[in-house]
């Protein structure tokens, strides 16, 4: 079974994140593509995976790296 997400983030400072995230992206460690780009909306991520376990995994860890990275840039 294959896994496939495809979320925009509404973010203030869309830019900021993106280029702070970009280079996660080249990480092919997990089972799991992942690209960022920047939208008008913010910043769109699309995850393509082997199955639904490692599609969970990858929006976990993605969704809270956005988080975390946004809250910095307001800091």
């Amino acid at each position: 079974m294959k896994g496939h997400a495809d979320l925009i983030f509404e973010l203030e400072d869309p830019k900021a994140v993106y280029e702070a995230l970009i280079p996660e992206t080249e990480d092919h460690i997990q089972r799991s593509e992942v690209r960022l780009k920047e939208c008008p909306e913010g910043i769109r991520l699309i995850v393509k995976s082997e199955d639904v376990v490692s599609l969970r995994a990858a929006l976990n860890t993605w969704v809270r790296l956005i988080k975390i990275s946004w809250e910095m840039v307001r800091v």
